[in-house]
Parts: structure tokens; C-alpha cells; sequence
């Protein structure tokens, strides 16, 4: 029993740190983000909330702070302040951002607190189960790279006090991939139950598109993201300079997405001697994210040993488009794409380039894969998979 059944369910949201007083204002008007080509968790907790008529407090660490009340709900930017901190500055601000959650969450009598991994270390929120609040982690992230553990002595320390947590505290999560439930399970110590749910997108949004053939000279490789360097930016560059030498195809990339390594790989671009192969787009909104997967043959996630990935979004995106996927271990969708996804070595370029390499000399492997999509596209078309469904089954059974 999560908590007694006579006390109504009242939810502390931590959301992440998305602008969600704009995705509420955009979910009642009943407005689909542009900028998301995904349907956006936040309206599918709003959803949630509604069909199980729960009170809920969502707050996002957002840089733009705002507050709106609706009823018994709060929909909330509270801003984190630790993006530029390091060292022990950092942790403060992770304690300080923690406390002040508990502070709102007891001020409006939350029963439950559903927070995104992300938000503050998972071992803080100690308190809110000593203040008789249940907590429910969702995991868009894995604790550490899967193959990779915490080697640094305070990384290795703040995974030991998290267990601790976990084991004691955690009886339920939520996650987007096997291998974060599979943390969950080590973490707690077998002791939690760990639900999986899907990213959910708009079955209409793809149905236009092509299926690719590789029956041109050019081989269009996407990748769309965060521009950071552990995510492989760099790699993907690299990658594109030892494709530039093959006699047989062109092979161009496409790089969509915004972040802080932009610049720094704008300007290696620039020196490179493939930037008219090598295409940078930024962010892209919905319609052109799709035009770019249209003329594409292959998407790679170069993800790194160094970043904690979940499950990312340009995999479901890739499946839906009917494009293979390259990828590693890291990213965490081998398991989720089967049938449709090439396994390269971690951080390891030469192997991502003999990937491409093989999959587009071999017609029926690549029409294979192609085939592929199809199936491992369904589970980000299934609402029953989706995060409503699962906070819904969550909820739903302590009301």
C-alpha cells in the first residue's frame, strides 16, 4: 500500500526543466507544440492528472520563473540555478533546490511526489519520505552509462547514498528504457517494481513519408539532438571526413538541434574541408525536422560513454521514419529497436564508419532494416504505452 486509502491523492510534479506553464497553457488550448515533434510528457501527466481527477503542483527548473494557478492546481517555473556551479556550490544548490520541493509539496498536502531524474540527487528526498510523502522517480535517464559505472570517488559516493535511498524508500518507478529499470532493480535492491512507458508521437506525422531506397549515388546520414560533445557531435564530423574518401557514394550529414557545443562544432565545420557534406541546421521545428528525415537513408546516435542517455527521442523519430538506426550499447536502444537498429562500438568512429559502410553496400540488409521499422515504430504509436497510461495505472490504484 502506497499510502493509506482514506487520504485523497494530491501530486507534487517535478517535471524537469522544460517551460511547463507555456506546455499547460498549450495543452488547454489544445495546441501541439511546433518546436516537439513528440507529444510533450508534461501534457500526458496533464492528461493523466485529469482523467483521475488528482490535484497536482507540476514545477520545471526552467530559467523563466513564472507561477499560474487553476483551480486546486499550480503549474510552476521554478528555476534550479546550479547549470553553472561546480564542486560543492553544486550540491548546495542541489540540497537547496530538494528542500524547497519538500517545502511545496508539504504546503499542499501531496500524498505523492513524481519527480524526473535530473531534478535534485535522488538520496535528498529522504525527507520527503520522513515527511510521510510517497515518491515515485521517473527515469528519462540511466544513473550512469550502461557498461560505464562511476569511477570518480564522489560519483561513486553519490551512487551509494542513492541506494540507500532506493532500497529503503522506492517501491514503484517509472522509466523509458530496460536499462533504466534495470538500475532501478539494482538500486533498490530488487525491491522496487519498475513500469516502462514509450514516448508517444502522432501516428498522421509520418504516415507521408517515403520509404528511403539506396538506389542513388548520395547516402544521407541524420543525426538530430542536442549539440554536445558527449552525445558524439564531434564523432559524427569525423565520421563524415572518413566517408569523404569513398569512391563508390557521396555521403552527406545532416545535423539537427541546438546546444553548447554549436559554435565550437560550427567552426570546426568551417575547417574541416567537408562542410558542404557536413550540414548544420539547429533547431528545427516539426514540419522541417520531417523534411530533413524524408530525403534521409540512416540515422546515427553517436552517443558517448560519458553521457547518461535514456532512450532517446530521434530513435522513436528514426523508427517512425522508417530509417535504421546506428547506434552503441549507450543510447540504450538495441533492446527498444530490434530489428531495426546496427550495433557500432562505444566511441569508437572507425567502427561507426565500417558500420555505414557494410549496411549500405548490402541492399537487402538496409531493406531488411528498412522493413524493420515498422514493428519497432508501433510502441510510439500505443497510447496504452505511453506515459498517461502508466501514471494512470500508478495513481489510479491508491485512489
Amino acid at each position: 500500500m502506497l499510502h493509506p486509502p482514506s487520504k485523497p491523492v494530491r501530486v507534487l510534479s517535478a517535471i524537469g526543466p522544460g517551460d511547463v506553464v507555456k506546455a499547460h497553457d498549450d495543452w488547454r488550448a489544445n495546441v501541439r507544440t511546433v518546436s516537439e515533434t513528440s507529444l510533450t510528457f508534461s501534457s500526458q501527466e496533464f492528461e493523466a492528472f485529469q482523467q483521475l481527477g488528482v490535484a497536482f503542483w507540476a514545477v520545471s527548473s526552467h530559467e523563466r520563473a513564472a507561477m499560474k494557478v487553476e483551480g486546486e492546481n499550480r503549474i510552476e517555473n521554478r528555476p534550479r540555478g546550479s547549470a553553472s556551479l561546480a564542486g560543492l556550490a553544486y550540491h548546495i544548490a542541489q540540497g537547496r533546490y530538494a528542500f524547497s520541493l519538500l517545502g511545496s509539496a508539504r504546503a499542499f498536502g501531496a500524498t505523492h511526489a513524481i519527480v524526473d531524474s535530473g531534478t535534485t540527487h535522488w538520496f535528498l528526498l529522504f525527507a520527503f519520505r520522513l515527511c510521510g510523502i510517497c515518491v515515485i522517480p521517473n527515469l528519462h535517464n540511466v544513473q550512469w552509462p550502461a557498461g560505464f559505472p562511476p569511477m570518480r570517488a564522489v560519483h561513486r559516493m553519490l551512487r551509494m547514498l542513492d541506494r540507500a535511498f532506493f532500497a529503503s524508500c522506492i517501491r514503484l518507478a517509472i522509466a523509458v528504457s530496460a536499462e533504466c529499470a534495470r538500475q532501478v532493480g539494482w538500486l533498490s535492491g530488487g525491491r522496487a517494481r519498475c513500469l516502462e512507458y514509450r514516448a508517444q508521437f502522432g501516428r498522421d506525422d509520418f504516415a507521408a513519408l517515403p520509404r528511403p531506397v539506396l538506389d542513388e549515388k548520395v547516402v544521407r546520414v541524420v543525426f538530430a539532438g542536442r549539440v554536445e560533445r558527449n552525445k558524439g557531435v564531434f564523432d559524427l564530423l569525423e565520421m563524415c571526413k572518413r566517408l569523404s574518401s569513398d569512391a563508390e557514394r557521396r555521403f552527406e550529414f545532416e545535423v539537427c538541434g541546438s546546444g553548447s557545443a554549436f559554435d565550437e562544432l560550427k567552426a570546426a565545420v568551417a575547417a574541416s574541408g567537408v562542410a558542404d557534406r557536413f550540414l548544420l541546421h539547429g533547431k528545427l521545428v516539426r514540419p522541417k525536422l520531417l523534411e530533413v528525415y524524408a530525403r534521409a537513408h540512416l540515422v546515427v546516435v553517436p552517443t558517448r560513454s560519458d553521457f547518461c542517455e535514456g532512450l532517446p527521442m530521434v530513435c522513436a523519430e528514426a523508427a517512425l521514419a522508417g530509417r535504421p538506426v546506428v547506434t552503441s550499447r549507450v543510447s540504450n536502444a538495441l533492446e527498444a529497436l530490434a530489428g531495426a537498429v546496427i550495433e557500432a562500438r562505444v566511441n569508437d568512429v572507425d567502427d561507426y564508419v565500417r558500420q555505414i559502410r557494410e549496411v549500405v553496400r548490402d541492399r537487402d540488409r538496409y531493406a531488411a532494416l528498412v522493413e524493420g521499422t515498422t514493428g519497432a515504430a508501433e510502441q510510439f504509436l500505443d497510447s496504452r504505452r505511453g506515459l498517461q497510461a502508466v501514471l494512470e495505472d500508478c495513481l489510479g490504484t491508491v485512489k
